[in-house]
This record gives structure tokens, sequence and C-alpha cells, in this order.
């Protein structure tokens, strides 16, 4: 009979503890390799860049078509411009960085997104020459914290970002196995 209870016990007891997948790490204190969230200060992660350079489309969000001209959101990161003079031949032609970017549209010549928590207003009538028109700071509060680019782009393990400090890449390194991305 107390054979039979300690085994009700050790049962009971046992539903409790994590159930690990093999070669996962046991606790978030292991070291795994991963990725690591990569920070910038608030006026370097917020700057907006126009590059001539087209970037390689990995996170692809919403577009919008004005005139000849395709703009793609790369989410997190900002939005690629593509020339669609002859749509079957189609071409990225530019980068503009604007880190924390989700959603975009455009209204005569002006662009209007999010860079993390800031409403940020361009002026896109001279695609060489992009500027800043406005940015309403804090305009989506939510933002910060709730933005797409809290992952790295791969799946695995990686460090969990701090929600006080703006993310603006990721680099691969040895991390505590805090989070994981499937």
């Amino acid at each position: 009979m107390r054979l039979l209870w300690i085994l009700i016990v050790i049962s009971t007891f046992s539903s409790c503890w994590p159930k690990v997948k093999p070669g996962e790490p046991r606790n978030n204190t292991q070291k795994v390799f991963g990725y690591k969230p990569v920070y910038g200060a608030e006026t370097f992660a917020k700057k907006i860049i126009y590059a001539n350079t087209p970037q390689p489309v990995v996170a692809a969000g919403n577009i919008y078509v004005k005139g000849d001209l395709i703009y793609q959101v790369e989410t997190g990161k900002g939005i690629h411009v593509i020339d669609n003079r002859i749509p079957a031949q189609a071409s990225r032609v530019g980068f503009l960085t604007i880190n924390g970017s989700s959603e975009i549209s455009i209204k005569g010549d002006f662009l209007y997104t999010n860079s993390y928590d800031d409403l940020v207003v361009v002026d896109m009538s001279n695609i060489n020459s992009i500027s800043e028109v406005k940015r309403v700071k804090g305009a989506f509060p939510e933002g910060r914290t709730n933005y797409f680019f809290v992952q790295p782009p791969e799946p695995g393990y990686y460090e969990c970002p701090r929600y006080d400090s703006l993310v603006i890449g990721w680099k691969k390194d040895s991390v505590q196995a805090g989070c994981y991305k499937n």
C-alpha cells in the first residue's frame, strides 16, 4: 500500500515537470548558438536613408503602386523601391531604410509609414533626394514593444530583446536559450 502511495505522488508531481524535446536546452541559462539583438540609439535607429542599392527581400510586407514605381515593405527594415515601367522586367532599384516599419500608404508625393512607435511622412517627389517632412513621436504607443522586428530572420533560439531599446538587426552568436522562433 505504501509503495502504491509513493508511485501516485511521483506520477502526480512528474506531470508538473517541464517537457524538454531531445536536443533542446533544459533551462534558459544554457548557452546555445542563436541570434543576439543589435540595438541602436534612437537617433540612429530612426534615421531615414535612401540608397540606390537594392536589398534582398527577406520579410516581405504590403505593397503600394504609384506611377511606374512599386513600393514594398521589408518588415522592420524599410521599403524596397521597384521600377515597374516594363512590368515583365520589374526590378528593385533602391531601398529606403526606415527601421521598425511595417505598413505604408502614399498620397500624392508623400509616403506615410511607421518607424517603431512614430508616424513618419516622407517626401518622395524626387526619389534620389527624399526627405523626412514630419515625424509624430509616439503616434503608435504599442509600436516600440509590439513591432514585427522583435524576432530574428530564421527559426531557432535567440536572446529575448529588451523592450526599452530599439532592435535594428540580429547577429549570430552564443546566447542564453531564452526565446525560440519556430
